[in-house]
């Protein structure tokens, strides 16, 4: 996969209608650059957007199934203390997709350990007896938010799976001090329980070697992905208490080659005033933090879900009391999911329509926060799924009213956001570009509508044979329509174009050129 361009190149002419350029103007013009044949171009940001009119970036929230499709079910699952039935079990981890057999390969965690799953076709789950820890289907793993990957750059078998996550066992003032030697920013860290954040490896994911040394000053929710052109290895974890940013939990980035060395952490997503405006206007909201952040290169570009933690003080104004038999509620709030993007990875933007891609609700297994998600989705057909923690009441709930379940969210491919265009006519036109393809296919949904799409040269100018009359689509909803003109169904070769998408009654959510 590789970057189309740099976000830079078009910095201040990203939704601007930009004036004809003079003769002497378009010599000094730099090249346009190359669109690679296949690669996706997403909506979910104005990158690639030289003017738009009469169209909106919506947020799509996800389908949802009536029932989790993972519970906890088995002894080793459930924790009674007290006499009272804690029922957890949680996503802070990973599934992934065999691209041979298309079997689905889960790791997840009760109160105590990783356990793993598998399954046919992601919605009924099988727990295979493992035999590593008894006959359970646990793994040796013993780290709080195990995130991992399948390292398609690795060339030793016994590292084909790479894991990052939290322990807090404490360790010897010289392990600690080592690691803050490492970092510019560490006077912030007072954790009296020690959490830090440590790297494993792994031959079959099921039996792990963790690395002696912490890599990471910890908090507890950490997540792992790895750059598709690099290489590299992106660690995006909490923090808290930390000086550079406002307020408490927030998500910061450390970069890696080697799983053992690290860049300074530098704070990614950030609650905004915007953030905690919203907050306030719930019962008793206060202020807004991020919990965690699952990052995924995704079509040239990245996505990014963020769980948007909205404070409530006191408890009371939740859940109508602050304890209850004696055990204090913890912070409390509510959660749910947003979108971020970005195009390299390392810096990130909020999505312009900040709804919930993953709202509360309407069922009650996730009516009261969702606490964290997989790493990266996984492609089933048509759709993109995501698997995320479910919790029947917000933070700060307490056992037994609080049970957390492994549940499944889904979107149409490339169908998190779109621009979308009412009654009114609507266009968005692109910057130019060379096409490595020829055949244009877009995926929109104009059941109520139409979309045309013409085609311009590098002036702005209407390409003949190209114009939006002869390509015109109604009442359609697909995510692979074929662009076609009267007397041309190839896009023109070999010279920049731009293309202007003219949409009515409908959604735009990305196109590709093959």
């Amino acid at each position: 996969m590789k970057r189309l361009l740099t976000p830079i190149l078009y910095l201040g002419a990203l939704t601007l209608n930009a004036p004809l350029l003079s003769q002497e103007a378009a010599l000094k013009r730099p090249p346009a650059p190359v669109l690679k044949k296949g690669e996706k171009q997403l909506f979910v940001d104005s990158v690639m957007i030289r003017s738009k009119q009469g169209v909106t970036r919506v947020i799509h929230p996800a389908k949802k199934l009536e029932h989790p499709v993972l519970t906890a079910d088995m002894p080793w699952e459930v924790r009674t203390v007290g006499g009272i039935i804690d029922k957890r079990v949680n996503i802070y981890g990973t599934v992934l997709r065999d691209e041979k057999t298309g079997t689905f390969r889960m790791w997840y965690a009760d109160a105590g350990s990783v356990l793993y799953a598998n399954s046919s076709d992601g919605i009924h789950w099988e727990r295979p007896v493992l035999k590593v820890k008894g006959a359970t289907n646990e793994t040796d793993l013993r780290l709080h938010s195990p995130s991992i990957i399948e390292d398609k750059f690795e060339t030793d078998p016994a590292k084909r799976y790479k894991a990052v996550g939290n322990a807090s066992t404490g360790v010897d003032d010289a392990k600690l001090q080592r690691l803050k030697d490492k970092f510019e920013m560490v006077d912030w860290y007072r954790d009296k329980t020690q959490r830090l954040y440590y790297a494993a490896h792994s031959a079959d994911g099921l039996r792990w070697k963790v690395d002696p040394e912490p890599i990471l000053l910890g908090c507890d929710t950490i997540t792992l992905s790895q750059d598709p052109v690099t290489g590299e290895y992106l660690a995006f974890h909490k923090r808290q208490g930390d000086p550079r940013v406002i307020g408490i939990r927030h998500v910061f980035l450390s970069v890696s080659k080697d799983m053992k060395h690290w860049s300074e952490p530098h704070p990614v997503v950030v609650a905004d005033e915007v953030d905690n405006k919203a907050t306030r206007k719930l019962k008793g909201g206060t202020y807004s933090e991020y919990y965690n952040l699952s990052a995924f290169p995704y079509a040239g570009q990245w996505l990014g879900f963020v769980t948007h933690f909205r404070r409530v003080e006191p408890p009371s104004a939740l859940f109508g009391n602050d304890e209850v038999n004696g055990r204090k509620r913890s912070a409390t709030g509510i959660i749910d999911v947003q979108l971020v993007t970005s195009r390299d990875g390392r810096h990130w933007h909020r999505c312009s329509d900040r709804s919930p891609v993953i709202p509360l609700g309407p069922h009650a297994y996730d009516a009261g926060s969702i606490f964290g998600l997989c790493n990266a989705p996984v492609i089933v057909g048509d759709e993109m799924w995501m698997y995320y923690t479910a919790s029947t009441t917000p933070h700060g709930g307490l056992a037994p009213e609080k049970e957390q379940s492994i549940a499944c969210a889904a979107w149409r491919i490339d169908g998190l956001a779109s621009l979308k265009a009412k009654d009114k006519p609507g266009s968005i036109e692109t910057h130019e570009f060379v096409p490595e393809g020829s055949k244009l296919t877009v995926n929109a949904d104009v059941k109520s509508g139409s979309l045309a799409v013409e085609v311009l040269d590098a002036d702005g100018q209407v390409i003949s044979g190209y114009e939006k009359e002869t390509s015109m689509i109604e009442k359609r909803d697909s995510v692979k329509l074929a662009i076609r003109w009267k007397d041309a169904e190839a896009l023109p070769a070999g010279k920049p174009i731009r293309l202007r998408f003219h949409l009515l009654n409908g959604d735009l959510y990305s196109y590709v050129i093959d």
